[in-house]
C-alpha cells in the first residue's frame, strides 16, 4: 500500500516534479473508468451520426406495431430485430418527429395578422417604430376592420392607426379616408383616429347613416363596437350633402342597430335653424320590422264632429305574421275600430284580413252599428303543385259603406262579392276537383246570397278497352271513351233587416247535384267524311217538388212544396258526320288579288232522344180566363228540369270562310303577300224531328260574321225560308231600313253587332 499513498503523502512536499505525476495518476483513473463502463456498449460507427442528431426528448418506441414506454427501452433492445426494413409488412410505422419551439408573445401585440395596401409608396421607420402608407386607395385590414385613405399612419409602440384626407396642388381633396367594420358601419371623415386592439376611435367630420337616418358629427367617438357618441351633430332621413331639413343636436348617443339619444334639439330647414327646441328626442334605428305606435292625424267631419283618426299599434307577432290595430274617436260621441293580421311565407302563402266595426252618432245622438269583413288569401302553386287555394272576401252589414266617414268612393258602392275556391288536380291521374263558396250582396235591397258550398268533380275521358301497350294503330272499339262531369250546389239567401238570420238560411236553403257521363267514339275518315257516334247520359238531384195549382177562391195560383230526395234522367243518341270542301278561285301574275279561298264545312247528325220525364210534367190553369200552361215538378230547381217528349230527327248545318291573298304594292319580299280574311263565316243551321205531330221542321239560324264589321245576322222561319220574306239584301247585313217594309219584323240593335230576327 505504499506505492499507492506515495502520491498523496508527497503532495505537502516542496520539491520539483510531483505535480506531473498526479496528473499522469489522475489521468489513468480516469481511463479505466470509462473502459469499465463502455465495455458492455461497442461502438458502432455507421451510427455515429444518428446519435448526434437524435431528439433529446424520449418517445415511444413501436416493435411489431407495439407502444413500448420509455422506461422499457432497455429490454426492447432484447427483441429480435430484423436485418432489414421491410416496408410491405402492415406492422411497421414510420412516424415522422417534429421538433415544437414555444415562444412568449408580447404583452401588446395584436390578435390577427394586419393586412396593408399602398397604391404609392410605403416607409417604414424602425427607430419610430411606425409604417406609413402613401397612395390614393391605401388600404388597411384587421380582421373585420377595414381602413381606406390616401395617408395611413400605423404607430406600433401604441397601436394606433391614423388616416388623413390629402388635397392636390390646386386645393381638391384626392379622397377621404372611409372606415367600415363589419360591414354595417360605414363612415366617411376628414381624419381618424383608431385602436385596432380596443376598438374605440376618434373621427372628424364624419359621415354616417344609422338604419334609415344619415348622420353627421363634427367629431365622433366610438367607445366601442356599438355604442359612439357625436359632438354638434345633424341628423336627417335626407341623403343629400347638404340636406333640406336636419335635426340639430350638441350632444348625440348612437347604439348602432337600437335607439339614438339627444339632448336639447331644434330642426333647420336649407340650412335655416328654425327656434323651436325640444328638451331632448329619442329615435328608434331598428333596421327592419319592429312594433311601434301609429301616429294619428286630426280631421273633422259635419255630422260626427272633430276626430282623432287613425290611432294605432303595429305588433310583430312572428317572421310570418303581423297586425295592425287603428281606432278613430268623434267628439260627438262616436268610434271605429279595425284590427287587420297579415301573414307572408315565402314560396308558400300570403294573405291579409282586415275586419272594421263602426258606432257613429251625430250632433241628434243618433247613430248606428256596422262591421266589415275583409279577408284577401293566395297560395304559390310552386308549394303544392297541383293545388290552389285562394280567397277574396268582402262581406258586412248593408250600412256600413254608406257610413264611412269621407269617402266618397266607397259610399256609393253597393255591391259586394267574395270568393273562396280550393282545386286540386291529381297528378297523372285524370282526375280534378274544385270547391268554392260565393257570396254576393246588395246593400241597397239589403239582400245577401250564398252558394256554399259548390263542388265540381271531373274525370277527364277514359279509354277503357285501350290495350297498356299499343302495337300499331287502335282497333276502332279501342276508341271508345267514357267521362265524367259532377256539380253538387247549394244556395240560401237572407235580408240583414230582420231577425233570425239563421231561420231564413234554413227555409232558403236549395241544393241540388248534376251528373253527366259523355261516351264518344272517334272513328278513322271515310271517304272524306269524318263520322263521330255519341251517347250521352244526364242525371239530376232535387231536394224538393214544386206543385202549382188553382185556387178557385182566391183566383190565383197556389205552389206546394214538397221535400225530400228525388231523381231524374235523360239519354241522348246521336251519330254524326261531316266534312271539309275547299275551294280555289285564282288571277292572273300582275294582279294585285292573288286567289280567293272558299271553304265549306256541311255537318249532319241523326239524333234520338227517349221520353224520360213525361211524368214530371202537369198542366194547370194560370189565369181566370181559364188559360193553362206545362210546368215541371222541377221549376224553381238549381239545375231546372229535363224537357218533356221525345225526339227522333236530323240535324244539319252548313258553315263557309272565305279568305284572300292580297299582294302589296310596296314590298316585294317574302311578306309581300299577305292573308285576308273576308268573311269569318257564314253559316245555316237547322233540324228537322220526324216524331212531332206538327212543325216538324225548326226554324232556321243564319249567321254571317266577320272581323272587320262584326256583323251578324239571324233569319228563322217556323217551317222554311219560303214562308219569310227576306231579301237577299236582308242576307247581305244592310242597314235596318233597308227590311223595314218587310211584314212582323223586329230589329234588335247590340252593340258592336246587329241582328235581324224574322218570323
Amino acid at each position: 500500500m505504499k506505492w499507492l499513498l506515495l502520491p498523496f503523502t508527497t503532495m505537502n512536499q516542496p520539491y520539483k516534479g510531483k505535480a506531473k505525476l498526479i496528473s499522469v495518476w489522475a489521468s489513468v483513473l480516469l481511463l479505466m473508468t470509462l473502459t469499465l463502463y463502455s465495455s458492455n456498449t461497442p461502438f458502432q460507427f455507421l451510427r455515429f451520426h444518428s446519435i448526434l442528431t437524435s431528439d433529446t426528448l424520449p418517445g415511444k418506441l413501436r416493435v411489431n406495431n407495439t407502444a413500448i414506454k420509455p422506461a422499457t427501452v432497455r429490454d426492447a433492445k432484447k427483441l429480435k430485430q430484423p436485418d432489414t426494413l421491410n416496408t410491405d409488412r402492415p406492422d411497421t410505422i414510420i412516424s415522422p418527429v417534429t421538433d415544437t419551439i414555444h415562444f412568449r408573445t408580447s404583452a401588446n401585440a395584436l390578435d390577427a395578422p394586419v393586412t396593408y395596401h399602398a397604391d404609392d409608396s410605403m416607409v417604414l421607420d424602425v427607430p419610430a417604430k411606425k409604417i406609413l402608407l402613401y397612395g390614393k386607395h391605401a388600404t388597411v385590414k384587421y380582421q373585420q376592420n377595414e381602413l381606406a385613405a390616401p395617408h395611413i399612419e400605423y404607430d406600433q409602440r401604441t397601436n394606433m392607426i391614423s388616416a388623413y384626407l390629402v388635397k392636390d396642388s390646386a386645393g381638391n381633396v384626392v379622397s377621404y379616408p372611409a372606415f367600415s367594420q363589419g360591414g354595417d358601419f360605414k363612415t366617411v371623415s376628414d381624419s381618424i383616429r383608431f385602436n385596432p386592439k380596443t376598438g374605440k376611435g376618434l373621427t372628424k367630420g364624419t359621415y354616417t347613416q344609422q338604419g334609415e337616418m344619415y348622420v353627421y358629427g363634427e367629431k365622433i367617438k366610438k367607445v366601442d363596437s356599438s355604442v359612439f357618441y357625436a359632438y354638434r351633430g345633424r341628423f336627417t332621413t335626407c341623403n343629400l350633402d347638404t340636406p333640406h331639413f336636419a335635426f340639430i343636436a350638441q350632444k348625440i348617443k348612437f347604439i348602432k342597430g337600437k335607439m339614438a339619444f339627444t339632448g336639447p334639439v331644434h330642426p333647420e330647414f336649407e340650412g335655416v335653424p328654425i327656434p323651436v327646441y325640444l328638451p331632448f328626442g329619442i329615435y328608434p334605428l331598428t333596421m327592419g320590422r319592429h312594433s311601434g305606435v301609429l301616429a294619428p292625424t286630426f280631421t273633422a267631419n259635419d255630422q260626427l264632429g272633430l276626430a282623432l283618426e287613425g290611432l294605432g299599434y303595429y305588433k310583430i307577432l312572428s317572421p310570418n305574421w303581423d297586425i295592425v290595430t287603428r281606432g278613430t274617436l268623434y267628439s260627438y260621441g262616436g268610434w271605429t275600430a279595425s284590427v287587420s293580421p297579415r301573414y307572408y311565407k315565402r314560396y308558400h302563402y300570403q294573405g291579409n284580413l282586415s275586419l272594421d266595426i263602426q258606432h257613429l252618432r251625430d250632433l241628434d245622438k243618433q247613430g248606428s252599428r256596422s262591421f266589415n269583413i275583409r279577408w284577401s288569401h293566395s297560395s304559390d302553386m310552386k308549394a303544392r303543385p297541383g293545388v290552389t287555394f285562394n280567397a277574396s272576401v268582402n262581406a258586412g252589414s248593408s250600412g256600413f259603406n254608406a257610413a264611412i266617414p269621407n269617402s266618397p268612393q266607397r259610399n256609393f258602392q253597393n255591391q259586394l262579392n267574395s270568393s273562396i275556391t280550393y282545386s286540386k288536380v291529381w297528378k297523372d291521374k285524370p282526375f280534378n276537383l274544385t270547391i268554392s263558396a260565393n257570396h254576393n250582396q246588395n246593400t241597397t235591397l239589403k239582400l245577401i246570397n250564398l252558394n256554399l258550398p259548390d263542388v265540381s268533380f271531373n274525370v277527364n275521358t277514359l279509354y277503357p278497352f285501350r290495350r297498356k301497350e299499343a302495337v300499331g294503330e287502335y282497333k276502332w272499339y279501342e276508341n271508345i271513351g267514357v267521362a265524367l262531369n259532377s256539380n253538387i250546389k247549394s244556395l240560401s239567401s237572407f235580408y240583414d233587416t230582420t231577425g233570425n238570420i239563421f231561420k231564413q238560411l234554413v227555409d232558403k236553403l236549395q241544393w241540388g247535384a248534376s251528373h253527366n257521363i259523355p261516351i264518344s267514339l272517334s272513328l278513322p275518315e271515310i271517304a272524306h267524311l269524318q263520322f263521330a257516334p255519341s251517347v250521352s247520359y244526364q242525371e239530376r238531384w232535387y231536394q224538393q217538388q214544386f206543385i202549382r195549382s188553382w185556387n178557385n177562391t182566391a183566383n190565383k195560383v197556389d205552389t206546394t212544396i214538397h221535400k225530400g230526395f228525388y231523381s231524374a234522367r235523360e239519354m241522348t243518341y246521336g251519330m254524326g258526320v261531316s266534312s271539309r270542301i275547299f275551294g280555289m278561285f285564282t288571277f292572273g301574275k300582275d294582279s294585285r288579288i292573288q286567289a280567293i279561298r272558299h271553304e265549306i264545312r256541311p255537318s249532319l247528325s241523326l239524333n234520338y232522344k227517349p221520353d224520360m220525364n213525361g211524368r214530371s210534367w202537369y198542366t194547370t190553369r194560370i189565369d181566370t180566363n181559364n188559360n193553362t200552361a206545362r210546368f215541371s215538378v222541377y221549376d224553381g230547381s238549381i239545375f231546372g228540369g229535363f224537357g218533356e217528349g221525345k225526339f227522333g230527327g236530323l240535324s244539319f248545318g252548313i258553315d263557309n270562310n272565305i279568305q284572300m291573298k292580297l299582294k302589296s304594292r310596296k314590298d316585294t319580299g317574302e311578306a309581300a303577300i299577305k292573308k285576308v280574311t273576308l268573311l269569318d263565316g257564314f253559316s245555316l243551321n237547322g233540324s228537322y224531328n220526324f216524331m212531332a205531330d206538327s212543325f216538324r221542321l225548326s226554324t232556321f239560324s243564319i249567321s254571317a260574321i266577320s272581323s272587320s264589321s262584326l256583323r251578324t245576322i239571324a233569319i228563322s222561319g217556323e217551317e222554311s225560308m219560303k214562308r219569310s220574306r227576306c231579301t237577299l239584301a236582308a242576307l247581305a247585313g244592310l242597314a235596318p231600313r233597308a227590311v223595314s217594309g218587310l211584314p212582323r219584323v223586329s230589329r234588335n240593335l247590340r252593340a258592336p253587332s246587329i241582328v235581324y230576327r224574322f218570323s
